[in-house]
């Protein structure tokens, strides 16, 4: 039997200061660190607001929850604006069950996301 996975693909964009990280794919221990590595840089550099764009995930083990929770972290202690924009089923869905969503700035849609970012830095509130 032959093992389908889709590899995981990361591209990074910005518009108006708000960094774009879209992972798709499958992403796993193997990926969480350059997940991170893209999650955290410019949060640490003083984005006006990150997006995790999630929607084109088709798998997400623990470690790269235990990402998504550092880079909120983080994003909260440095005062930038953070967002998930997570695909239902392979990211929403687990995290639900493990009762991060409620930690968490899950948002139903790249768009809402983006929105969410957008307006919590025009208001200056630490998290969207």
């Amino acid at each position: 039997m032959t093992e389908h996975r889709t590899a995981p693909e990361f591209s990074t964009s910005t518009d108006a200061g708000i960094v774009t990280v879209r992972c798709t794919g499958e992403l796993d221990l193997g990926s969480a660190g350059p997940l991170r590595d893209r999650l955290l840089a410019p949060i640490r550099a003083g984005a006006r607001g990150v997006v995790a764009d999630l929607t084109g995930t088709t798998f997400c083990d623990s470690t790269v929850f235990s990402v998504l929770v550092e880079a909120h972290r983080d994003a909260v202690a440095r005062d930038v604006a953070f967002a998930i924009a997570p695909n239902d089923a392979a990211v929403a869905r687990p995290l639900r069950v493990l009762g991060l969503d409620g930690t968490l700035p899950l948002h139903p849609g790249l768009a809402a996301a983006k929105a969410a970012v957008a307006q919590a830095r025009g208001a200056g509130r630490r998290s969207a």
